[in-house]
């Protein structure tokens, strides 16, 4: 994991260019708070083929699934955790995820707030044998929601927040500056996953693309590695 500037220049470029920290977090939040509402959508003169809509579950739960920032200090149990993790599990030789070039270049980390047995400890997710390593502690959700880039919108206390961290180096060393893009794009296949496990189990989630890069990575022991953090992913009820 140690840190190598020369595999991907250009993404790494990219990535230092939109980190985010207590200084330029403002012009962040500004802007989408000031954004226009017309997003611009393609709009065809003809619709040729009217479709429906699924009757089965999976599209139930879709269905079901919605950003949420009021939470009210619910504990997760064990069952409930288990779901959740479960989306980014290797059942019989098989990942649930797809991987540009098998290469898996994202690991899944969660700071528990509210979760039985595991109050205010950082957990990290063994895929292989479906397991949670306790890694450190970490302080409650007030004491942390500033380097979240959402302290101003999130209303009460969720019970967790997963951290999904990517390691450039697994998959550049194959595609190159190419390999940034997919790397992102599996951070997005993890989120799904959780998301859709989520509202299966009835809670409510909201992602936040706004932590502070830098801290988090301290946080969770990553400090002289390759890692960068892609997105966080809040839960509770």
């Amino acid at each position: 994991m140690t840190k190598n500037q020369n595999s991907s220049p250009l993404f790494d470029l990219y990535w230092e260019n939109t980190n985010l920290n207590d200084k330029n977090i403002l012009n962040f939040v500004n802007n989408f708070v000031n954004e226009e509402k017309d997003i611009g959508r393609i709009k065809y003169p003809t619709n040729d083929m009217k479709l429906d809509y699924p009757k089965d579950k999976l599209f139930e739960i879709m269905k079901n699934r919605q950003s949420n920032r009021k939470y009210n200090n619910y504990q997760i149990n064990k069952k409930q955790l288990s779901s959740l993790f479960s989306c980014f599990a290797k059942i019989d030789n098989h990942r649930l995820l797809s991987s540009a070039g098998g290469k898996y270049p994202i690991e899944v980390y969660a700071l528990c707030f509210n979760v039985k047995n595991l109050n205010n400890k950082i957990v990290y997710y063994n895929y292989i044998d479906n397991s949670l390593s306790i890694i450190g502690d970490c302080k409650n959700w007030n004491d942390l929601k500033a380097i979240t880039g959402a302290e101003d919108l999130i209303i009460g206390e969720p019970s967790i927040m997963f951290i999904f961290v990517g390691f450039p180096n697994r998959v550049v060393s194959k595609y190159g500056e190419r390999g940034g893009r997919f790397l992102l794009i599996e951070s997005g296949h993890y989120i799904q996953n959780l998301l859709l496990r989520i509202a299966y189990e009835k809670l409510k989630a909201v992602e936040l693309g706004g932590l502070f890069d830098n801290h988090i990575k301290n946080m969770l022991g990553l400090k002289n590695s390759d890692a960068i953090i892609t997105l966080g992913v809040i839960c509770g009820k």
